[in-house]
């Protein structure tokens, strides 16, 4: 029997042989150069290749999980473990940091890990309650009646549901939480509706990356662009506006991007649908640019996401969409009188759009007492006890428990589908574990800050993720901008947050600026608006989206049809970030508040 079923599955078991091997081959690469008398701490004291190889390496430990999924279409469960392994073993032989011992490099190591399996943690909790929110909807019968009420809105047109909640509702819900919070609150909503769960996340993912720069109340730009603020060459204001610029045209092209990727250009039959697209396209972009240049950062997102929504509807009067029998929904039917109203169906989700961008925002102007006496928002006295992620998990859990009084779930009927969740989340705690953990080793410097006596810096601390961005920038030049755009992507790749990405390069893009004659501010912008394009394909976030879902294990499909959008808008935003930095916007100044304040 078992040798039927591995002539069954021939290609499986032979796949995961063959990764193995490749991860082997790879630190074996690594231990050679080491035995050679070559390491991460003299590489550049030998020729181009070594530097080429090494640059490699240090991409490696990520670069790995897209080769299993892709190269050998293995599962992120399958593929995740190994990345880590391998960080580890390079981090301790190649990238060892020789003027610490063995001891010390291991508790190095192993704070990392535990950081990264506590952050996954708070994210599996997001999807936990994600999940669970979806299931009390599906197995009382809301989301029937959820999808007939829609299908009445948009004519039974799937085109036209895709981009209301697979476009506004990710851009609302970055803003009000960010955290993931977007794909995991979409992504299950358009399942409900009927869509393929792979395209329901790739759709969540597109979107959800053209304006995490916004992400959780501004907190992305506001905490990612401080060391600009602290350095005097620009204020939070500007940084929120710079990043509008660019995500206002990727929102633009977002409704024709989304269409093409879920139905191709067949996609456009039909009057109106081409009108409607440009419709919520303008629309989106207009919000996007007026909220984050002339109202505020802060609320760029929802006020862009929650209006978009409305006039996205309002659009529908408008432009007479005609819909194609193959892309018409059929609505399900509801037998006899429904057993909910409309609201108390879709009540599950009115109280994740309500409760979490209120309580987020009224807890900065509510201040508790400390110990000492002293007093804080309480915003920073919960995200000190339970962290940001841990908050959102705490008010999803609220969400899912009022739910109960509104469907009239029951107690037992809850705990049941709360186990149901529970244990489609055990393999992405596993996957998100190691994800976390790679992201963090990587910023384990190899190589130690030095300081003469006279306190200047002679010699940068040196990591795995730093060495990446240098290297991009050194082969970029001229093209510097662009190749901010990809830093930043790279950044929100690997550490699995646009805010993790705006930290790290920050200080170096006002550097790289600084020796290149070029506007900081835009530099900078651009690499925010490359981390934000990089959520599209993060491990981390493509797991995370697939579990709210139940596809994990199914991770390699998402990221197959998910990489081709975000290079499209790759390209997309490297040629504006050109334009923007060298013609349209090179004079911006900390003085200003928007970036139009002076042109040319």
């Amino acid at each position: 029997m078992a040798k039927q079923n591995l002539e069954q599955k021939p290609g499986i078991s032979r796949n995961y042989v063959w990764f193995m091997l490749v991860t082997l081959l790879i630190f074996a690469v690594g231990f050679a150069l080491l035995l050679g008398g070559i390491s991460g701490t003299n590489f550049q004291e030998h020729g181009a290749l070594i530097q080429v190889i090494t640059f490699f390496l240090a991409f490696m430990p990520i670069l790995l999980v897209l080769i299993g999924m892709l190269g050998f279409n293995l599962s992120a469960l399958k593929v995740a473990p190994f990345a880590f392994l391998l960080a580890v073993l390079l981090s301790y032989t190649f990238f060892a940091n020789m003027e610490h011992g063995p001891v010390e490099l291991a508790q190095a190591i192993w704070a990392q890990t535990w950081s990264g399996i506590v952050s996954s943690f708070y994210i599996v909790g997001l999807i936990l309650f994600s999940f669970l929110i979806l299931d009390l909807m599906q197995t009382s019968g809301a989301m029937d009646i959820v999808k007939s009420k829609l299908a009445a809105i948009s004519g039974g047109d799937r085109r036209v549901q895709l981009i209301i909640i697979g476009l506004f509702v990710p851009i609302f819900m970055e803003g009000a939480a960010g955290a993931g919070t977007p794909a995991a609150i979409a992504a299950p909503f358009l399942v409900g509706l009927g869509f393929d769960p792979v395209v329901a996340v790739v759709a969540a993912l597109m979107s959800d990356g053209v304006c995490t720069s916004f992400g959780g109340s501004g907190l992305t730009t506001m905490s990612g662009g401080a060391d600009l603020v602290s350095a005097g060459v620009s204020n939070t204001d500007l940084n929120f506006a710079a990043a509008g610029v660019f995500h206002m045209i990727g929102i633009l092209v977002m409704p024709f991007l989304l269409i093409i990727f879920a139905y191709g250009f067949k996609g456009f039959k039909g009057k109106g649908i081409v009108g409607y697209c440009l419709w919520c396209g303008v629309i989106g972009a207009v919000l996007m640019l007026i909220f984050s240049n002339f109202i505020g950062g802060f609320i760029t997102d929802m006020g862009t996401g929650l209006i978009g929504i409305i006039l996205a509807i309002v659009g529908l009067k408008i432009f007479k969409v005609e819909t194609p029998k193959e892309l018409y929904a059929e609505p399900p039917k509801i037998e006899g009188t429904p057993k909910y109203s409309f609201v108390r169906a879709l009540s599950p989700y009115i109280f994740v759009l309500i409760i979490l961008p209120v309580t987020l925002t009224v807890s900065k102007y509510i201040h508790v007492t400390n110990p000492d006496g002293s007093q804080i928002p309480l915003w920073n006295w919960v995200v000190g006890k339970v962290t940001y992620n841990g908050w959102i998990d705490l008010l999803l859990f609220l969400c899912s428990l009022l739910s109960i009084i509104t469907l009239r779930y029951g107690f037992g009927n809850y705990w049941k589908a709360f186990g149901r969740a529970f244990k489609k989340v055990i393999p992405v705690f596993v996957i998100m574990a190691s994800l976390y953990s790679v992201a963090n080793i990587m910023k384990i410097p190899f190589i130690s800050q030095v300081a003469d006596e006279a306190g200047n810096v002679t010699r940068e601390s040196l990591s795995m993720i730093k060495l990446l961005a240098q290297d991009i920038a050194a082969v970029t030049g001229p093209l510097y901008p662009a190749g901010a755009v990809l830093i930043g992507a790279v950044g929100a790749f690997i550490t699995g947050t646009n805010l993790g990405a705006n930290q790290l390069f920050a200080t170096m893009h006002m550097h790289a600026a600084d020796i290149l004659g070029i506007n900081k501010i835009m530099t900078f912008a651009s690499s925010n608006a490359g981390g934000s394009l990089g959520n599209m394909i993060c491990p981390n976030n493509v797991t995370a989206a697939c579990a709210t879902v139940g596809i994990t294990g199914e991770e390699n499909k998402v990221m197959k049809r998910v990489v081709i959008m975000f290079l499209i808008t790759f390209v997309l935003y490297a040629v504006i970030s050109m334009l923007y930095v060298y013609v349209i916007f090179p004079n911006v100044s900390a003085e200003m508040t928007n970036v139009f304040a002076r042109m040319g």
